[in-house]
């Protein structure tokens, strides 16, 4: 229940008699006793700040016209005059329909600083959004007293417009304008030494391009140093120091990285990210603040950011060191939308779990903590003989109807309950476990391989042990750890960090030498995210299936409630539950009578539903196209639609056109491996029976209605 690395800070929360709806900013003016806070549907509320705030009066409240159809639309930024406390002037931006981002003056009632004047508004900016993301939103005073209001490039994947290189544009960019003054035709004006001032192709309002989507933007109060966090596409999430004029690299680059593949080097001087990750440790990027408070001084003048997905808090030195120092800091399992600065420097964390966030150091001994976890199999106590793979009483062995692919693993599973703890079931949802839940998972790898579909008694003996992997229900959040087995095959040891090894397995073409990816603790919960509800396997479609238990042959889920193991009893009459078909068996038989369109159709959706609708769900990380299991064809977003992502098939394809699998960017992002892999973690092998199965359905698929 410890940790192997703990990290030295947490997030406490604040203000604990308030609650906010998607607060995704919080700003303190003037001498910083009052506190506002955005809220993502269209208001702005405002509070005492102090810990005994019991009340938040609405500030300003703009629902009527606040577009908030779009998951990165809203009420999105918020900003105060460097003179506000003289002129009650205050900025928002926020996105109306017909989609437009807008960015408004306001004024404050002079009679009461807690209400804004609602007619007072004053235009400054219209911009148009093609799409309903990549809105970006976030607006800062600079030390100059200028507005710098922050852009995405308009959305949709792959910045389909190309604004991010296009300076014609004011999308794709950090824009720098004069609130106090006005240029002709416009209610503000540009400053004079913008970079792009005076060039006909471009537009003079643009301070930095080449970005995505500009989630946070903030100036260090002691440098004046402008940073951003950038939004990535589908793989490495990025921290800019912004430079008047620089070109963030999108959509020639993600990152570091090409983001077409066939990409030819560009002469274009791009500007390098100080911090990135790629998306095995996080999937969108939530600038933050440069820390210049008193309370964690070890930090001071670092810049501290976040993974809205995984809750992770980051911090980067902000020196000139060369590479930058940057180490995790604190994992909040929180949905950060923000960070805020109070005026002693000290850091907020806004969530979506409507709660505002302080970071503080931990108060526990970090240096017992880390001493204390099992670095080994055997310290862990999950089994009664490391050696023959004995697990302690009380281990359940399961399995899954459809598993998910692992280059020719073979696995062995158990699950361990914590006492008088149980599961809560439901019928189509993901189960709910309790704090002390452990998931022992063992791969094996075959040294001969003459068989594809995993026999259902496997000889473990046989077989080369890799690793056991641990997925642990701690206190503070679901976490992944992996036991690298020795060579001697007697005990397995806590890795740190990632790594890959070859292993060689006899095959019926020959020896080949075969890679085998050892995951981080972080390439853990790349997969098993809040979207996913964190445990992938467990469900009545996966566990609704028979197994020999006790000399019989019984039904899974029975003999879980029979164990106690439900806090509430499922309804288990034949039928009424949902199954996936099971693998072992159905997929021989569908070779057998390729022609049984109805078992192809079941075999394929269940295989993508498993590999590929973790990510691809509606709340998942890839939300089109959808590929869970419950929806019809027709609305997963995937028949005759374009690849948001360069094609690996050959021109034209679509994701996917029926009876044509040559055409179908699906099956060619299944069949390779590499660059624009599906699934894109986990797997250096492509799934031959897969590939061969999809094939086959998408050859027999008579169109999206069906």
């Amino acid at each position: 229940m410890g940790s192997p690395d703990p990290l030295p800070l947490e997030a406490a929360r604040v203000y604990p008699r308030l609650k906010f709806q998607r607060p995704v900013a919080i700003e303190f003016p003037g001498d910083g006793s009052r506190a506002f806070v955005v809220e993502q549907r269209g208001t702005i509320r405002v509070f005492e700040n102090s810990d005994t705030a019991a009340d938040a009066a609405v500030f300003l409240d703009l629902r009527d016209v606040v577009l908030r159809e779009g998951n990165e639309e809203g009420l999105l930024g918020l900003a105060f005059h460097p003179k506000f406390d003289e002129n009650r002037e205050f900025f928002v931006y926020y996105s109306t329909p017909p989609r437009t981002s807008v960015v408004s003056r306001f004024n404050v009632d002079a009679a009461n600083p807690d209400r804004a004047l609602r007619d007072s508004e004053e235009v400054l900016l219209k911009i148009e959004q093609p799409y309903p993301n990549h809105n970006g939103g976030s607006i800062e005073f600079g030390p100059d007293a200028f507005l710098y209001v922050g852009l995405g490039d308009g959305g949709a994947a792959g910045d389909p417009h190309g604004h991010g290189q296009n300076l014609g544009t004011l999308l794709g960019s950090i824009l720098r304008i004069d609130v106090d003054r006005r240029d002709k035709g416009r209610n503000y004006a540009i400053p004079p030494d913008n970079p792009f001032v005076g060039r006909k192709d471009a537009r003079g309002e643009i301070w930095a391009y080449g970005l995505r989507n500009v989630w946070r933007l903030a100036f260090d109060r002691e440098t004046g140093d402008l940073w951003a966090g950038d939004v990535g596409q589908d793989r490495y999430e990025e921290v800019d120091r912004i430079v008047r004029g620089g070109n963030y690299g999108w959509n020639l680059r993600e990152g570091r990285h090409p983001y077409l593949i066939e990409a030819t080097p560009t002469d274009e001087d791009l500007i390098e990210p100080v911090a990135e990750y790629f998306h095995n440790e996080g999937q969108s990027v939530t600038g933050g603040r440069v820390y210049r408070g008193r309370e964690l001084a070890e930090f001071r003048g670092d810049y501290f950011y976040a993974d809205y997905v995984t809750g992770v808090v980051w911090a980067v030195s902000t020196g000139r060191d060369d590479p930058p120092r940057n180490r995790r800091v604190a994992e909040t399992g929180l949905e950060i939308a923000a960070f805020g600065e109070g005026r002693d420097g000290e850091l907020y964390l806004t969530a979506f779990d409507g709660n505002i966030y302080r970071l503080r150091r931990r108060e526990a001994d970090l240096e017992a903590i880390r001493a204390a976890f099992p670095r080994t199999l055997t310290e862990t106590g999950l089994f009664a003989s490391v050696r023959e793979l004995e697990p302690v009483a009380g281990c359940i062995p399961y399995d899954v109807n459809v598993p998910f692919w692992s280059d020719f693993a073979v696995k062995q599973r158990f699950l361990a309950l914590p006492r008088a703890k149980s599961i809560t079931f439901y019928d189509r949802e993901k189960w709910e476990f309790p704090v002390g839940t452990v998931f022992i998972k063992t791969f094996f790898l075959p040294r001969v391989r003459d068989y594809e579909v995993t026999p259902a008694d496997p000889d473990f003996a046989t077989l080369r042990r890799l690793e056991t992997r641990l997925f642990l229900r701690a206190p503070h959040g679901w976490v992944g750890y992996t036991y690298l087995w020795n060579e001697e095959q007697t005990e397995a040891r806590l890795l740190d960090g990632s790594l890959t090894r070859e292993y060689e397995v006899e095959t019926p073409e020959g020896v080949v030498r075969q890679p085998w990816y050892f995951p981080s603790r972080a390439d853990c919960m790349a997969c098993h995210t809040p979207a996913a509800k964190f445990v992938l396997g467990w469900n009545a479609r996966q566990m609704n299936r028979t197994h020999e238990c006790g000399g019989g042959t019984v039904n899974q889920i029975e003999t879980l409630a029979r164990l106690g193991a439900f806090a509430n009893r499922p309804a288990i009459a034949d039928g009424e539950l949902e199954a996936y078909p099971d693998w072992q068996v159905e997929l021989p038989r569908w070779r057998q009578s390729r022609k049984d369109g109805a078992l192809t159709n079941r075999l394929a959706r269940a295989w993508l539903d498993v590999n590929c609708g973790v990510c691809h769900t509606k709340d998942g990380i890839a939300k089109q196209p959808l590929l869970d299991d419950h929806r019809p064809l027709g609305e997963l977003l995937l028949v005759d639609q374009k690849p948001r992502e360069p094609h690996l098939g050959p021109g034209g394809t679509k994701l996917l056109v029926p009876g044509e699998p040559q055409r179908s960017e699906l099956l060619h992002r299944i069949r390779v491996r590499g660059e624009r892999q599906m699934p894109p973690l986990a797997t250096n092998v492509a799934h031959p029976a897969a590939v061969e199965l999809i094939r086959t359905w998408i050859e027999q698929l008579p169109g999206a209605g069906e």
